[in-house]
């Protein structure tokens, strides 16, 4: 008599390398953040154009594709890509917003977003699902968590994931035990280094840190960060930055400047050669973005440029703050 055992399934964080970029003969812990696929009021408006962007991408060998529910029609345009490859080569993640303020349907809108993803991404199994955009982890846990489990036990998804600015709730959610993932974005980069005690947590309890955003939308090669029209011209946060922290912006945009070092392709670099970062996320929105992916994976940047950056890092006080709004 044989009895039907199915397989253990394998730690995300050691299940993720097998979809890790095989560029060059060397295994590079990089996907794609699909949040500009998709990003028109109608999807089929730039279809054309994403999809020949993800054809790109996969035939380059890139196989992990991070999208979400938030990210206007992104489900949609990746749910067309999903149906003309093979599903099993890709890992595919996606997430719902769990809202900010605790509502009456908030869980039930939460519900239909997760049914309805498979749908958009004409699967019928997801990777990673992940709680979206939620300012902290204890509102997760009376039912949302428990949904996900159930769903988990049901084979529709593999493993559960966190997405979220706040490093507190990414913190608290791994502490939990029931996360197999943390999303966390412009938390770790040249520019900040506030997401180091999570990783820290996160390689202790084998839960698989993602890192996104490390360009932080931009601001990292703004022409003038501190001039009369840059991203320091008013009081409001300039994508995790305050004007004090754009000072450092600037100091670090000369030193690379200086030094001959492409300061976006030198903050991939930083990202995807930390060891206790299991995958970083590149947002790709056209064919130069993948351009200079590819670029920073050829680029060397030499030792003695490194500790000159590490030593400029060293010189700010507010590299390990995470501030309180983007």
């Amino acid at each position: 008599m044989s009895t039907d055992i199915s397989p253990i399934k394998p730690p995300m964080v050691e299940r993720i390398k097998d979809f890790y970029w095989q560029f060059e003969r060397r295994s590079i812990p990089l996907g794609v953040g699909c949040a500009y696929f998709g990003d028109a009021d109608d999807y089929r408006d730039t279809l054309t154009g994403d999809l020949k962007l993800m054809d790109r991408l996969y035939s380059l060998g890139l196989r992990y594709f991070d999208t979400s529910r938030t990210y206007n029609n992104s489900e949609q345009a990746v749910g067309e890509f999903v149906s003309r490859i093979d599903r099993k080569t890709i890992f595919l993640a996606t997430k719902s917003q769990y809202p900010f303020r605790r509502s009456k349907d908030a869980f039930s809108v939460f519900c239909d977003n997760f049914y309805a993803s498979f749908e958009r991404l004409k699967t019928d199994h997801i990777d990673l699902f992940q709680i979206h955009d939620t300012d902290h982890f204890d509102c997760c846990e009376p039912q949302v968590i428990p949904f996900l489990l159930e769903q988990q036990g049901k084979g529709l998804i593999d493993y559960i994931g966190l997405g979220t600015r706040s490093l507190n709730a990414h913190e608290l959610a791994i502490l939990s035990g029931h996360v197999d993932s943390v999303l966390s974005y412009i938390n770790y980069s040249l520019l900040k280094r506030s997401a180091a005690h999570v990783i820290g947590v996160a390689k202790q309890r084998g839960v698989a840190f993602i890192n996104a955003s490390v360009f932080h939308f931009g601001t990292i090669k703004h022409p003038d960060p501190l001039g009369p029209d840059g991203l320091g011209s008013t009081d409001r946060p300039a994508f995790g930055f305050r004007r004090r922290n754009l000072r450092s912006v600037a100091k670090m945009q000369a030193l690379c400047r200086e030094m001959g070092v492409d300061i976006a392709q030198a903050s991939l670099q930083y990202s995807m050669f930390n060891p206790d970062i299991a995958l970083t996320l590149n947002g790709i929105r056209r064919d130069s973005n993948i351009d200079s992916t590819v670029a920073a994976m050829r680029e060397v940047i030499y030792p003695e440029q490194w500790a000159r950056i590490y030593a400029l890092q060293a010189e700010d006080p507010y590299l390990y703050v995470q501030d309180d709004l983007l």
